[in-house]
């Protein structure tokens, strides 16, 4: 993935990047994780540190407007919380697996940042 933005306000520090095809690949979550512990070579002196991906494509919800799908990461007193913002198709479709997939990123990370 290519970080697209790097930006730090008020002890704060956010990375983009952009693009993943979908949470299907296979290394996804070692690839995310990868990114957040090089990322963390470099958060120094900083409160808490947000990472956004950005999925590849985009999705029509039900009012005909475009929707982004992305996963976000945040990293703050050791602890991470993990999210992603979909549209109402994949909430209504896929949301139990989303669920699942983000409890799976957080254990991954969790035991990553023990190493």
């Amino acid at each position: 993935m290519k970080q697209l933005f790097d930006e730090t306000y008020s002890e704060n520090r956010t990375l983009w990047y952009g693009y993943f095809k979908d949470l299907e690949q296979t290394e996804l979550i070692e690839t995310i994780s990868q990114i957040i512990q090089t990322d963390l070579q470099k958060s120094v002196s900083v409160f808490a540190t947000s990472w956004i991906f950005y999925r590849e494509q985009t999705q029509t919800d039900a009012l005909d407007e475009n929707v982004r799908s992305s996963i976000m990461v945040r990293l703050v007193d050791g602890q991470y919380d993990v999210h992603y913002n979909m549209s109402d198709f994949e909430f209504v479709t896929q949301q139990d697996r989303i669920a699942l997939w983000l409890q799976q990123l957080k254990q991954h990370l969790k035991e990553s940042s023990k190493t």
